[in-house]
């Protein structure tokens, strides 16, 4: 009996495992990408100010990068990976910013054997941030982000939007989660202070 137990949960786990994999992967390329901008061969600093847009505010959209780093995690300095993203709109009224480290989300990481000497160590699949727009038209996405640090070398890096997203509410996460209609400006008359607070919902 106990031997049935024991193969039964040995089947049962890995199969869970893969299945979560599985929806949290198809969650996460859901969408209409509406924007993507790849960076190959970055210097020590990686900037993309890109405009994108909206069809709609009531659904969910996803800022998401993918990156490859040469040598493994643990060897980089959080202080020195530094980034501001940013949404703005079209007439340049910031919406959200948020100051943070790409090594933050270092958890959706995982190691691969290269197969030449200077090939990446790392692939990164991270969600930086998911939010639902105030309406509908035009926006900016802009980021700064240090991307070299002593052996670490960041060889790799492309951020997307996607519109029309399923949010990932359960925790745990490491990515903000805001409805910027809540704190956004009236569209037509701005707010001259540039201050809008968000609340995060997940």
């Amino acid at each position: 009996m106990e031997l049935a137990i024991l193969f039964f949960l040995c089947l049962v786990f890995p199969a869970g495992a893969v299945y979560s994999y599985i929806r949290i992967k198809k969650q996460k390329t859901g969408g209409k990408t509406v924007l993507e901008a790849a960076v190959a061969r970055p210097g020590p600093r990686i900037t993309v100010n890109r405009s994108f847009s909206l069809t709609g505010n009531k659904t969910w959209c996803r800022v998401r990068c993918i990156f490859k780093w040469k040598e493994p995690m643990g060897k980089c300095d959080e202080k020195l990976h530094c980034y501001r993203l940013s949404i703005e709109t079209a007439d340049g009224q910031e919406l959200y910013a948020e100051e943070r480290s790409i090594t933050e989300f270092f958890g959706s990481c995982w190691y691969q054997s290269p197969k030449r000497r200077n090939e990446a160590r790392c692939l990164c699949d991270a969600i930086l941030l998911e939010f639902r727009p105030p309406w509908p038209g035009h926006y900016s996405l802009k980021l700064n982000l240090q991307a070299v640090e002593g052996p670490s070398e960041l060889l790799t890096f492309t951020i997307m939007v996607s519109e029309g997203v399923l949010p990932l509410k359960s925790k745990p996460y490491v990515h903000a989660c805001v409805d910027l209609r809540k704190n956004a400006p009236h569209k037509e008359q701005g707010n001259e202070e540039g201050d809008f607070p968000i609340d995060t919902l997940c």
